[in-house]
């Protein structure tokens, strides 16, 4: 089983030569990339069987974190334009750069072509996305992780994720607070 998956400048998967290795070697590491990419292949689109080219912006800290990811560039499919975003803000490690201050930050540019496996469609060039027909801009942040106080995690949301996140967690801590709902008068 063959599949492609190209992400100019990061890539989650290094491929080694080709040359160098059997056919049964290269044929057994298609098959563990396949598992891993068949995770983050959108279920729906992998159903629909569609493919192709995700152009995509981001935007880096000095530490190397994604800080901001845009599509520019749509593969025509909707779903895949959207997941490549969260794929590539949740997944993709860049270098850090200590040339810049943490005030600063950095952009990087990459495409992801999703590709079945076994697949003889020939892929059309992404199209450029106008900035008001793009999928919604993910943005991260680095999250406490609970149970410490030194350990982080990223959490990557698009604006309106974190405004209706940000909006339940108000709504529960004034259920709590007894500002909602009671009945004292208070």
């Amino acid at each position: 089983m063959a599949f492609r998956w190209l992400i100019v400048g990061a890539a989650f998967f290094a491929a080694a030569s080709v040359a160098a290795q059997t056919p049964n070697q290269q044929a057994v590491k298609n098959d563990a990339m396949w598992n891993a990419f068949l995770k983050l292949y959108p279920p729906r689109a992998l159903k629909a069987r569609e493919e192709g080219a995700v152009g995509f912006l981001v935007t880096l800290n000095n530490k190397g974190d994604v800080t901001n990811c845009q599509v520019t560039h749509s593969s025509g499919h909707p779903l895949l334009d959207e997941e490549t975003c969260k794929l590539v803000t949740l997944n993709a490690v860049f270098k850090a750069d200590p040339t810049i201050s943490p005030s600063q930050s950095r952009t990087h540019e990459g495409i992801i072509t999703w590709k079945l496996p076994n697949s003889t469609t020939a892929l059309n060039a992404p199209q450029a996305v106008e900035a008001s027909a793009a999928p919604e801009k993910v943005v991260c942040k680095k999250i406490v992780k609970t149970g410490t106080l030194s350990g982080f995690e990223r959490t990557c949301m698009t604006p309106t994720e974190w405004a209706k996140q940000s909006d339940e967690q108000k709504e529960l801590w004034a259920e709590i607070q007894g500002k909602k709902g009671s009945s004292s008068g208070n």
